[in-house]
């Protein structure tokens, strides 16, 4: 199964992250959100995030 990583602002412009499986079901997302992309990106790598994992 291949997760799919989404790397967003959201309403207040700060860096958010969630992952859903092949079907579309969610599996996971970022707890808090973050100043900057990479911050973001950052968490989301600890989390399980591949450099090759595919994107939303």
């Amino acid at each position: 199964m291949t997760d799919k990583w989404k790397i967003y602002t959201d309403s207040r412009n700060k860096w958010c992250w969630y992952k859903t499986a092949k079907n579309g079901q969610m599996l996971g997302a970022s707890s808090q959100s973050f100043e900057t992309e990479a911050e973001c990106i950052k968490d989301a790598k600890e989390q399980g995030m591949q450099d090759d994992s595919p994107r939303l």
